[in-house]
């Protein structure tokens, strides 16, 4: 990787009831997009299914905008909800 760049980090989450193949589309996106996966947390309780990641656009084929609409189609297409912040706005709304 080049040093040079900078990371565009930003906060990808996940909720919805669980079913085959959610983490499968989410991924996809992300590839199609050219984004990066940096870290991941998924957790299944009581049939509800909830993924975090960090992922870097530095990389990626398109704007923030763009990547954030992708990434609500492939959610509606596996009627899950999804939330994509750049990490600094996800880090003020969720400060203690």
């Amino acid at each position: 990787m080049n040093e040079d760049i900078q990371k565009e980090q930003v906060v990808v989450t996940v909720l919805g009831i669980n079913k085959p193949g959610i983490l499968a589309g989410i991924t996809k996106a992300i590839a199609d997009s050219n984004v990066s996966i940096e870290d991941v947390s998924q957790k299944i309780m009581q049939g509800y299914f909830a993924l975090m990641m960090i992922t870097d656009l530095s990389t990626a084929n398109c704007d923030f905008e763009e990547f954030q609409n992708r990434m609500q189609k492939a959610a509606k297409k596996l009627k899950v909800k999804t939330f994509i912040q750049h990490e600094e706005v996800f880090k003020v709304q969720h400060r203690i």
